[in-house]
């Protein structure tokens, strides 16, 4: 049970990684083509950081989920 929830986890995880990852690519790519240079690099900091705190609050989110499940 703990096993199939830690590769569950990983899966996920993983998934998760690489498609943010290619939304990320995708919304530079646009603003590199739409705007300027220095507001895509506005943008590139925003969308990091949004970035970041939706990486981070889906991976507590998990983590609790699997404690409260445990």
């Amino acid at each position: 049970f703990i096993y199939l929830f830690t590769y569950l986890f990983i899966y996920s995880f993983i998934h998760l990684f690489i498609y943010l990852f290619i939304y990320l690519f995708v919304y530079l790519f646009i603003c590199l083509f739409i705007h300027s240079f220095i507001h895509s690099f506005i943008h590139l900091f925003i969308c990091l950081f949004i970035y970041l705190f939706v990486y981070l609050f889906i991976y507590l989110f998990i983590y609790l989920f699997i404690y409260l499940v445990s």
